[in-house]
């Protein structure tokens, strides 16, 4: 089981520097217990600290406007009209004051101040064996973590919501998104993983967490939605905070 505790950076650079005993090597065995290292945002190359980083979702708002960071993903969807993406507030579709979310999105929790989402669209019904059914029916946005360390263990937090706006597209009855999707992909373009995580309210905020293994020094996380049917449309949501990364160190399992 994974235990997470999270520190302060300066913590954390207090203790690599004072003691070199603050990190050990990861163990790979099964099942094993972890803890997040005091160091969790930080990796060491050659002498030189850089931050393990995923940019936040922090940013100004507006259609096809995004955090640093992040952007559109083409190859689901280069219709910008009819399948938006963008930075959102927490009241209102991409910023826009005519453009109020039927029910408002609540404060998120542990970052009562934010007020900015990474914003996709969808009219996409969930279809886990044809994928490609699904193409030029959802937008997506990517991003990518940074400074990683191959063979290293990591943890994504974030939250996800979907919320109804009158603006949808042309046909379709808007709705709550069923299911948010996020895939990760290496730097050649070989998908790694895919996490199908169910939206089961509207206008509510789910904390998700992925897991995984570093096999290279950055990984690109993609975000779409699914919905119930071709005809519903749909606005899901991404909320990214500071420090959302975490490298867990794996530990010895006891000997009985």
């Amino acid at each position: 089981m994974n235990l997470v505790k999270r520190l302060p950076i300066g913590l954390g650079f207090a203790c690599l520097m004072m003691m070199s005993s603050c990190s050990k090597e990861d163990v790979q065995t099964p099942e094993p217990t972890g803890s997040v290292s005091a160091s969790s945002n930080m990796r060491k190359e050659n002498g030189i600290f850089s931050f393990i980083y995923l940019d936040p979702t922090y940013g100004p708002t507006g259609s096809t406007v995004f955090p640093n960071g992040w952007k559109r993903d083409l190859s689901t969807s280069n219709d910008i009209i009819q399948l938006p993406a963008g930075t959102s507030s927490l009241t209102h579709l991409f910023g826009n004051p005519g453009a109020a979310w039927e029910k408002p999105l609540p404060s998120i929790p542990n970052a009562p101040n934010a007020n900015s989402i990474v914003t996709i669209s969808s009219h996409a019904k969930t279809n886990v064996l044809d994928f490609n059914a699904t193409k030029n029916k959802r937008s997506s946005a990517i991003t990518k973590v940074k400074n990683l360390k191959p063979g290293k263990t990591y943890q994504i937090n974030f939250y996800v919501a979907s919320t109804i706006n009158k603006i949808i597209k042309q046909g379709c009855i808007p709705g709550y998104a069923k299911d948010l999707f996020v895939e990760t992909y290496l730097s050649n373009g070989k998908k790694l993983s895919a996490h199908m995580m169910s939206l089961n309210a509207g206008a509510t905020w789910f904390k998700q967490t992925i897991t995984f293994k570093a096999a290279e020094t950055e990984l690109t996380l993609k975000f779409s939605a699914f919905t119930d049917s071709d005809n519903t449309f749909s606005y899901a949501h991404i909320f990214v905070d500071h420090n959302s990364v975490e490298e867990i160190q794996q530990e010895e399992p006891l000997d009985y």
